[in-house]
């Protein structure tokens, strides 16, 4: 028999017949739909994750990581005193690179063959914070008056906490500091 099946059924009154059509499902046909939506599936797969993966990597890349700079060699510091270094270092920007761009800066403190490392930034709300002169190694905020001991401890002022420390390491006789920004303003240390 083909495709459809065809039936005789009489009619309300006249005797007359009319033809109705079954439609038989074909597993060929079938077969060609699925195989259809596999492909469109798989083909859709291969282009998306890729895709995804490639818009989504600048947005994971170094998030709450800092990046490690070398500043000024260690025989050029004193004893005790702190010294204010540039932080310079390509910027990376999605996918874009800025050569040798100034990023901030950070107070460094020698002590022995170790150095300690402080954001310049007040936490308070973001004001370049100076070491004060004839002060022992002290540090002060200018704009709203925040004091901090030569540890980086607040001691006045409406800081709500010590100054942001940064981790340092001994490269060759250079400092290298890992850089990073803190959300200013909150009680926590927050790197953004």
């Amino acid at each position: 028999m083909s495709k459809r099946d065809l039936e005789r059924e009489p009619q309300d009154g006249d005797g007359a017949t009319a033809t109705a059509t079954t439609e038989v499902s074909s597993p060929g046909r079938r077969k060609v739909m699925l195989a259809m939506l596999a492909g469109t599936s798989a083909l859709a797969a291969g282009v998306g994750i890729p895709t995804a993966v490639f818009v989504a990597a600048p947005l994971s890349a170094g998030a709450g990581h800092g990046r490690w700079v070398r500043t000024v060699r260690l025989d050029q510091m004193k004893e005790g005193e702190p010294k204010r270094v540039a932080i310079v270092d390509d910027r990376r920007d999605a996918w874009s690179v800025e050569r040798a761009v100034d990023l901030g800066s950070a107070w460094l403190v020698r002590k022995g063959d170790l150095v300690q490392a402080f954001s310049a930034v007040c936490p308070h709300l973001g004001c370049s914070v100076n070491a004060v002169p004839d002060g022992g190694g002290a540090f002060a905020c200018p704009c709203h008056t925040s004091a901090f001991d030569p540890a980086g401890q607040r001691t006045s002022g409406p800081a709500p906490r010590n100054l942001d420390a940064l981790a340092t390491r001994i490269e060759d006789g250079v400092v290298v500091v890992e850089f990073k920004r803190f959300r200013i303003g909150i009680h926590e240390q927050v790197v953004t």
